[in-house]
């Protein structure tokens, strides 16, 4: 099961719910090329390198989100 079907209970149910919700999700492959497969070693390589800015880089855009007195309630893209 892919992370983001992890994640659609929750955000259906916290968007149902008018709750805010939200993911930081780090990708740590690339399924469809053959050096992209995960592996404990690749996903322990990524972790090390990537996910302390990561989570700095989400907690600073939560910060100016707020600061600028905004919420994301539902984003939409259109082409």
């Amino acid at each position: 099961m892919t992370t983001w079907m992890r994640w659609a209970t929750p955000f259906a149910a916290g968007f149902d719910a008018r709750d805010p919700i939200g993911a930081l999700l780090l990708v740590a492959d690339q399924p469809m090329i053959p050096d992209g497969v995960k592996t404990e070693a690749s996903d322990a390589a990524v972790s090390a390198q990537f996910v302390e800015n990561h989570i700095q880089i989400g907690i600073e855009a939560l910060k100016l989100i707020r600061r600028n007195g905004k919420s994301v309630r539902h984003l939409r893209f259109d082409e």
